[in-house]
Formats: structure tokens, C-alpha cells, sequence
């Protein structure tokens, strides 16, 4: 990832908005530290946007993981995963 200063930012707004743009974020520092991230709008939307269901944040990490990495569940477990639209008799009495 890119890191810029802040006067970096300023002076070349325009030019990182491309480099954004293009899937590539940049990292603010001010002396030195991070202190901001500059994404394109659709990483912003995709970070910001909530998952519907425990199985679909499961399955989006999954995508982001190298085929070679193993994440303790398999396609089989997942698949078994019970939808969220269903639903099952339950009451406190024994």
C-alpha cells in the first residue's frame, strides 16, 4: 500500500484520487504515523456494507484466502450451515 504525507496529499489530490480509483489505497501519515486511509469508493462499500448472514461473512473471507490456506471449515461444513430463513420449534418446557 502507498503511503503519503499529508503535504504529499495536498499537492497531489487529484493524481491519488486515480491511484484510489484503481483499487490501490493510501495511507495518510503526519510525522511519520498513520493517521488516515484514502480507499476507492467501492473498497469503502464493501468494508462499510454489513454481511446478512454469519455463513455469507464466512464464505466472503474464504474468497480472500489463498486456496493453500486452511480455515478449519470445509465446503462440506459450510454448505450444512443452516439458513437463516429457517426456523425451529422451541419452548422453556421440558
Amino acid at each position: 500500500m502507498k503511503t503519503s504525507t499529508i503535504a504529499e496529499v495536498k499537492n497531489n489530490l487529484s493524481h491519488l484520487i486515480y491511484q484510489v480509483e484503481g483499487d490501490e489505497p493510501v495511507h495518510i501519515t503526519r510525522y511519520g504515523k498513520p493517521v488516515a486511509v484514502m480507499m476507492s469508493e467501492a473498497q469503502y462499500n464493501a468494508l462499510a456494507t454489513p454481511m446478512k448472514s454469519l455463513n455469507a461473512a464466512i464464505l466472503n473471507w474464504r474468497s480472500k484466502l489463498g486456496s493453500d490456506v486452511d480455515c478449519g471449515l470445509t465446503d462440506t461444513e459450510l454448505s450444512t450451515i443452516r439458513s437463516e430463513a429457517t426456523t425451529r420449534e422451541f419452548t422453556w418446557d421440558e
